[in-house]
């Protein structure tokens, strides 16, 4: 993964097969439906980041699934969630929108478990604009006790197909990924062959120190904060046959003192579980060492001093 986005093909049609299918596909649901780590499994890596905390897919990502048949770039959109105003929200909510226009195919996950509210009326009012195929998936296929799967399966007169699936178990996926081939149009890759996401690897680095913050912190801290890297770069091995070091430097800006406090923990001890952690991602998504230097500062732009 490079530090710029994926060139496209320069002459996908000396290679690609007379019927291929090629498309965008946005997945759509809403706040924690399992969006994320559908996508994730679809792709086959970790592409977008995964915690129990509603708000956390901030930007638009696109995860590459390539088949000898056909190349789906599938878009993972913020969720939607019933809370009070904020531009932030607003912000979510219009990304998710903007997602679902142009695609080729609508993907809607829905979460079984949890009671239909006005957070999946608000995504299915947005359902309802889209003029394409749309698919309908009913998650956590693996769980037992799933008592709205019956609501959703009631639903099916609205859809071209209902799909069981289970991102977390593995079920259904490859289903998942036959249906949406069969509905995409005949047409030339969008990405290389190899490529999983559009994201470059700054900013996969600055989405795994985020999954962390979401995760360690409580609700207050997370979304009033912003994660900078500074940089990222491969260092030489000091000795041949060693595996080269990526030295990543990162600042986490909290918008107050107190909230700068917190991060930090007391004998800063939650910016060095927030290290640790982070790194072991970072060795698990670019395999290969990883040396981080993650600071947290107060932003100069929204500081409030405290007393």
């Amino acid at each position: 993964m490079s530090d710029s986005p994926p060139a496209v093909a320069t002459d996908p049609a000396a290679t690609t097969p007379p019927a291929f299918r090629a498309g965008i596909v946005a997945i759509i649901g809403r706040t924690n439906a399992g969006k994320s780590t559908l996508l994730n499994r679809l792709v086959g890596s970790k592409v977008s980041i995964v915690t129990p905390k509603p708000q956390t897919t901030r930007e638009t990502l696109h995860g590459v699934v390539n088949r000898p048949g056909g190349q789906i770039v599938f878009v993972d959109t913020p969720g939607f969630f019933q809370t009070h105003a904020s531009a932030l929200v607003d912000q979510l909510h219009t990304r998710a929108r903007d997602a679902v226009q142009d695609l080729d195919v609508l993907v809607h996950l829905v979460d079984p478990t949890r009671a239909p509210g006005p957070e999946d009326a608000m995504v299915v009012d947005l359902v309802k604009t889209v003029r394409g195929p749309k698919l309908l998936c009913i998650g956590k296929a693996d769980e037992e006790i799933r008592p709205h799967a019956v609501h959703w399966r009631g639903q099916a007169a609205n859809y071209d197909a209902v799909l069981e699936v289970s991102g977390l178990a593995d079920v259904g996926v490859n289903e998942l990924v036959e249906t949406i081939l069969r509905h995409l149009p005949v047409g030339e890759p969008m990405y290389p062959p190899g490529e999983t996401t559009n994201a470059n690897r700054r900013f996969v680095v600055g989405e795994l120190i985020r999954e962390q913050i979401y995760i360690q912190m409580d609700d207050e801290v997370p979304y009033r904060t912003k994660v900078v890297v500074d940089r990222v770069e491969d260092v030489a091995p000091a000795k041949a046959g060693e595996p080269a070091t990526l030295l990543v430097h990162a600042t986490i800006y909290a918008p107050t003192d107190r909230l700068q406090r917190m991060l930090i923990g007391v004998g800063a001890k939650r910016v060095k579980q927030m290290r640790q952690f982070a790194r072991r991602e970072m060795r698990k998504q670019f395999g290969m060492p990883v040396d981080l230097e993650l600071e947290i500062g107060v932003d100069p732009q929204s500081a409030v001093p405290e007393a």
